[in-house]
């Protein structure tokens, strides 16, 4: 079941994302850059900006979305329970609440969540080398336009 997130799910979240997050990072071979969610402060206060739901079953939260206005920060899922239709679950349940022209960032290897994000109208519009923990990655934007026919101009776009 998806849910508003409570203050109480906070261990869980840090536990989700903890397992999850080194899997995106080695598809990217940046695994070394790991660091634990409740020992990133700059993580921390985005997290607490951000509007955010989860997924329960069974009393305990097995993945997480979250956003700010259009932007899309957080959709994790343990990997325990990859593969079952939760991240498009928690996709489907927070887009249509981001607003005009939703958008996320996603590392470019992660093939996974780029189909995911493509099969629900998202588009790759910009890539970018970036750096994560002092490692050399490359990203991609992904934007879902909605019923415009052509996308307006955006600076820095590719």
């Amino acid at each position: 079941m998806i849910r508003e997130y409570r203050q109480s799910d906070w261990s869980e979240v840090c536990r989700v994302f903890d397992r999850s997050k080194p899997c995106e990072l080695a598809t990217g071979g940046i695994s070394a850059s790991f660091r634990p969610l409740a020992e990133d402060t700059p993580r921390i206060t985005e997290f607490a900006a951000s509007t955010v739901f989860v997924w329960e079953e069974d009393g305990r939260v097995s993945g997480f979305a979250g956003y700010q206005g259009n932007y899309l920060g957080w959709l994790f899922v343990d990997p325990a329970a990859f593969r079952r239709g939760i991240a498009r679950a928690l996709l489907r349940h927070v887009v249509p609440r981001m607003g005009a022209a939703p958008w996320l960032w996603a590392m470019k290897q992660n093939r996974a969540a780029i189909s995911l994000y493509e099969s629900e109208g998202f588009e790759v519009v910009e890539e970018r080398s970036t750096h994560s923990g002092g490692l050399l990655c490359t990203v991609v934007k992904l934007r879902r336009w909605g019923g415009l026919v052509a996308a307006p101009a955006e600076p820095g776009m590719l």
